[in-house]
């Protein structure tokens, strides 16, 4: 009996052990499910981000695109325990549980833009995989749950399993095994006892052969025992310590064969567990190895990012100053100079301009290169972003050697460049500072070679400047006047004033010339000089030549709409402005905001113009078509005037004040004068002598009435408010002028009656004044 209930013991963990088999696939085949699930969907997002636009590296798509990755992303993390076969926590399952709420939240509410940009069939699809994805989730769950149970319950039955074989293995005395058997024998009426006095009347020899046979069959039993015993115990114990084994997370576990025929089954099934666990683990382990290559690569490119230049691979700011640090230490200990040289492209933003941004970086490229090449073990270069890179010179034992490395460093680009096969000629401004001889530390040598970079370019480019301590305060002025400008625009503090050019056949203001300045605190007027080149190194030019522009249009609509219908006003405007592509609609848009003609505004330029290319000139053509006048200022300096002449569309041509100030005492002065107005006048171009300062340059010019005159000697420049009494009382100015002359030269002109007193609309002032 014990026998028997041993086998059906066995039997029944025969069943839990087929139980376990299908609760283990039906948890590989939830786990691969689930995993194929949130794969799809990535792959959907992915498609969607690899469609979008690259710039410069740079994935340019929708924000909700990149939010919904991240957020996938997210739940394949908190994920990766249950993925991995262990059950989830409370916190946990709130994690992941929250993570799927927050990625459908994502979903729905971009729901408009996702179907506008993807398309109904990518939505639906997105949506359809991720309620699978949840419902998967919770079926896995459910199965590591029920095989979590099912392995518990499965090794406590083997423990009580093995026990029951053993104590049915160990030898016992005829009374036990009488009690076991009389304890699990059924329940029938008791046999009939043999007492003494029967045996004793049977015969002997019957006696001796019953008690033969009955040790016969308890042996034969006791055998059976034992082999059946041997042939259950043996390979549950097998299983058992297999199965504690694999709980202990070993691998390539494996149950060896023999026993019963149901317990073989079950340990070749067990086999084939080991085997697939070992397989998932194995590519758990390569998925593990690779993930941490890719995060120790990517580790190495975050690193080389933050301490590289992208372009040019050179150590960029942030190693410049720990790799400089180290190299004081070095000097100071060996008692050497160092040598911080900042390096600049000479008009830089040209090479852009012309020939585009993709050829700049090239360009930047091949002269990283080229000053590699020339450092050639002496130190370092490194880039510090734009066109400016930076030079050290490590191995410098006197001043002379670091004198001869920056004319080395500015020759070596004498030779031509070679970008994509074509040569291009550049220079470079250098500005350089001596450790220990100018300062101490990273911080303040780079601020030294810095300065000394800006006087180089100061001096006209192509120059190689040595730090001098007057260059720091020079620095400290310029960033002073930097900071006041920005407060200018901020405050209003910039005025115009307006200089006439007097037209001497109707003798009248002809126009005016807008002439900036900068009110300070204490009330004096700035001129432009102090301090347009600290704006237009700070990138403040723009910001005021549009302030100019506007101020200038809305003086003139003053006078134009309140009682001069004549005006006329001169603004300067320089090569930059008009190499943007919008300055012509610009101009147009104040001529309609402030309700002008075009005639009403004369556009002033220099002769730099012409070295700007064909798209400035055919913008100025443009605003000619339109009936603006352009008029070229400092005329008769320049070495291409006549160029001049014949390529821009010019209405006016202004004699540089350096002509007229000769022009009653240089034979030369007055001959060219007289031939560039006749010229002028052959073009049908009207002129404008600036700079008349004394009663001779007046009386000489004042024999042609055709011109227009400029100078202090007739007004020096005026608020906008006092531009019309200026014009009342210009009569009354220029007869007293011609008086005052000496009578050779007032005979060869004819002196103008002085204006009579009236109140006419020109002497009065508007209203709006």
């Amino acid at each position: 009996m014990a026998a028997r209930e041993q086998l059906q013991r066995v039997a029944v963990y025969i069943e839990h052990a087929q139980a376990m088999i299908l609760l283990a696939d039906q948890r590989r085949q939830a786990r691969n499910a689930y995993g194929n699930q949130e794969k799809g969907i990535a792959d959907l997002i992915g498609k969607s981000l690899e469609g979008a636009w690259t710039i410069f590296g740079r994935i340019i798509a929708r924000k909700s695109l990149i939010q919904l990755r991240g957020e996938l992303d997210a739940i394949g993390q908190r994920s990766e325990v249950l993925t991995a076969g262990d059950a989830l926590d409370h916190k946990q399952e709130s994690l992941l549980a929250a993570a799927e709420q927050s990625f459908m939240e994502t979903l729905r509410s971009d729901q408009s833009s996702l179907i506008k940009s993807e398309g109904h069939e990518w939505f639906n699809t997105v949506a359809a995989d991720f309620a699978a994805l949840v419902a998967s989730r919770q079926f896995l769950q459910d199965s590591n749950a029920r095989f979590e149970l099912g392995k518990r319950q499965f090794l406590e039955f083997g423990a009580v399993l093995e026990n029951a074989l053993v104590l049915s293995a160990k030898p016992s005395s005829p009374a036990t095994r009488a009690a076991d058997i009389a304890l699990n024998a059924p329940q029938s009426p008791a046999p009939v006892a043999l007492t003494e006095t029967t045996v004793e009347r049977s015969d002997p020899g019957a006696a001796r052969l019953l008690a033969f046979v009955t040790a016969l069959v308890m042996l034969v039993i006791v055998a059976i025992s034992v082999l059946t015993v041997r042939s259950i115990v043996i390979p549950v114990r097998r299983l058992i310590k297999a199965t504690r084994q694999l709980a202990d997370g070993r691998s390539n576990v494996r149950v060896g064969r023999g026993g019963i025929k149901e317990l073989d089954f079950v340990a070749q099934a067990f086999d084939e567990m080991s085997g697939q666990l070992e397989s998932m683990r194995d590519a758990y382990r390569l998925q593990k190895e690779s993930l941490e290559q890719q995060v120790v690569e990517r580790t190495y490119k975050l690193q080389q990012q933050a301490h590289q230049d992208p372009l040019t691979s050179l150590p960029n700011r942030r190693l410049l100053s720990t790799l400089l640090s180290a190299a004081l230490s070095r000097a100071r200990s060996a008692d050497r100079l160092v040598g911080v040289y900042f390096l600049d492209i000479d008009n830089f933003k040209n090479i852009n301009d012309s020939l585009g941004h993709v050829f700049g970086d090239r360009v930047l490229m091949s002269v990283a290169n080229r000053l590699e090449e020339v450092v050639d073990g002496l130190g370092f270069v490194a880039r510090l972003g734009g066109d400016e890179f930076t030079l050290v010179y490590e191995s410098a034992g006197c001043s002379k050697d670091l004198h001869e490395f920056g004319l080395a460093l500015s020759n070596a680009f004498h030779a031509l460049l070679s970008v994509d096969e074509r040569e291009i000629s550049i220079s470079v401004s250098i500005g350089a500072s001596v450790f220990p001889e100018h300062e101490s530390d990273p911080q303040a040598l780079l601020r030294a070679a810095d300065s000394a970079l800006f006087r180089a370019k100061e001096l006209g480019r192509n120059q190689l400047v040595l730090f001098t301590p007057e260059l720091i305060a020079t620095a400290a002025r310029r960033f002073s006047v930097e900071q006041g400008l920005r407060r200018a625009l901020a405050r209003d503090e910039f005025e115009l004033l307006y200089q006439p050019e007097i037209n001497l056949a109707r003798g009248e203001v002809g126009l005016v010339e807008a002439l900036l300045r900068w009110r300070q605190p204490d009330g004096r007027l700035a001129r432009p000089g102090e301090f347009l080149p600290v704006a237009e190194q700070s990138g403040l030019m723009a910001e005021i030549n549009a302030w100019v522009l506007q101020a200038a249009f809305q003086d003139a609509s003053r006078w134009h709409h309140g009682g001069w219908s004549d005006a006329r006003v001169a603004i300067n405007i320089s090569a930059r402005q008009l190499v943007d592509r919008l300055f012509v609609e610009c101009i147009l848009g104040l001529l309609e905001e402030w309700r002008l003609p075009a005639r009403c505004i004369e556009l002033e330029l220099t002769e730099s113009v012409l070295q700007t290319g064909a798209t400035t000139i055919a913008a100025l053509r443009a605003l000619r078509a339109h009936g603006f006048g352009i008029a070229l200022d400092d005329f008769g300096t320049g070495y291409s005037s006549l160029t001049s002449l014949e390529q821009l569309p010019l209405s006016r041509v202004k004699l540089d004040a350096s002509l007229v100030a000769g022009i009653d005492t240089s034979v030369r002065a007055t001959a060219i004068a007289k031939a560039i107005i006749d010229l002028c006048a052959g073009l049908g171009l009207e002129v404008t002598a600036e700079g008349i300062e004394r009663p001779e340059q007046f009386a000489w010019f004042a024999r042609n009435s055709s011109i227009f005159l400029q100078g202090f000697l007739l007004s020096e420049a005026i608020p906008c408010g006092g531009v019309l009494s200026f014009n009342a009382s210009l009569s009354n100015k220029l007869h007293d002028l011609y008086l005052s002359l000496p009578p050779p030269a007032r005979a060869a002109s004819s002196v103008p009656p002085r204006a009579e007193p009236r109140g006419s609309k020109s002497t009065a002032l508007p209203a709006t004044q």
